[in-house]
């Protein structure tokens, strides 16, 4: 079976290392980026299943989300912040996302989330 592919998009280091090694112990092949340009880079690269895309960042948000989803449009987003405003997941998930999770994240609460969108 071959195994899911995710690509963390988070311009916070530790984040991504910390969500690497959780989603690799799942049996996910991860890559990082940690700003959109290099997003949009390694996503066309590592065509990934599912993308966790950091809503603030440098490069980052709502236009990184639309672009991603013109550019793959069966990749799965699930954005993910620290501060997520009532209005601004109404605009995420009109514009494509799976779903909209808040920091810290709960990793158990996240795998359910990647599962439910890569329907495994």
């Amino acid at each position: 079976m071959t195994k899911s592919k995710i690509l963390l998009v988070d311009d916070e280091l530790k984040i991504c290392q910390l969500l690497s090694r959780f989603l690799t112990s799942q049996g996910f092949l991860v890559q990082t980026a940690f700003d959109g340009k290099m997003a949009m880079v390694k996503a066309e690269e590592f065509q990934p299943d599912c993308i966790l895309l950091d809503v603030r960042m440098p490069h980052g948000g709502l236009e990184l989300l639309s672009c991603l989803r013109k550019r793959l449009p069966n990749t799965r987003i699930i954005m993910v912040s620290a501060i997520i405003k009532a209005g601004e997941v109404d605009d995420y998930m009109s514009e494509g996302a799976h779903a909209c999770i808040e920091k810290p994240v709960n990793f158990e609460f996240l795998l359910q989330k990647i599962r439910q969108a890569l329907n495994l």
